[in-house]
């Protein structure tokens, strides 16, 4: 192999998705090792759990902040392929943050790390155009698939949010259709459209206009928004966890 063409292939790990964010594509070596992620975490045990937990995870943990300040001052001078920010920091909030890096053009995945959730949080969470909501309870495993599916452009929204307290907040009347429904929960765990068409037997064309009219149906700004909606009224089908 040429090393024109060895330079070439180097620089395409790395492209961006039609959504501005960076993604990794296949090639050869560890696509997950590839993957850097900077910790965003006020609590010093917390984070250097997190540190741990993520490298034996086989992600490279480029940095570690205890605040917003110095969060979005690594972000900006890192590039990291993910930042992992908790919500509740004690010099602002991790919402405010995902929005500034967003606002900058910065093309750093934002996933968000929460203790609780309730329509405040999940608004702002919206509002700020994070990739993924993770709850803290959740397992390691439901964190690593966050971030690989936020490194792929993708959006995830974890599982146990359909176990909240205040679930079922619809009465037991679903607003948006089974297949919907089952749409919609595909594609909270970091599956792409192209993915649920074929899983499915749909065109992507097809799986498109569920999650617009499911999207319409919620209310919702957006698919991240109709995810979280469809999870905490509990309207939403999530597909078996794959172990």
């Amino acid at each position: 192999m040429s090393d024109a063409r060895k330079t070439r292939e180097s620089r395409d790990a790395l492209s961006v998705t039609p959504r501005g964010k960076r993604s990794l594509r296949s090639g050869g070596g560890d696509p997950v090792a590839a993957i850097e992620v900077l910790i965003v975490e006020d609590h010093p045990p917390v984070r250097q759990g997190l540190e741990l937990l993520l490298r034996s995870q086989g992600f490279r943990v480029v940095g570690a902040a205890g605040s917003a300040r110095e969060g979005g001052r690594m972000i900006r001078a890192r590039r990291p392929t993910v930042a992992l920010v908790d919500i509740d920091l004690g010099d602002g909030s991790g919402t405010d943050l995902a929005m500034a890096i967003g606002d900058e053009g910065i093309t750093t995945a934002i996933v968000l790390y929460t203790g609780s959730l309730d329509n405040a949080v999940i608004d702002a969470a919206v509002a700020s155009g994070v990739r993924g909501l993770v709850l803290k309870s959740s397992p390691i495993e439901h964190l690593a698939d966050a971030i690989r599916a936020a490194a792929a452009g993708r959006d995830y929204v974890d599982r146990l949010i359909a176990q909240l307290p205040g679930r079922h907040a619809g009465h037991g009347v679903a607003l948006i259709s089974k297949r919907e429904a089952q749409v919609l929960g595909m594609l909270s765990q970091g599956s792409t459209t192209e993915r649920v068409a074929q899983d499915l037997f749909l065109s992507p064309e097809t799986v498109q206009t569920h999650v617009r009219n499911a999207t319409r149906k919620l209310g919702a700004h957006g698919r991240l928004h109709a995810v979280i909606l469809a999870l905490v009224r509990g309207d939403i089908e999530l597909p078996a966890p794959a172990r």
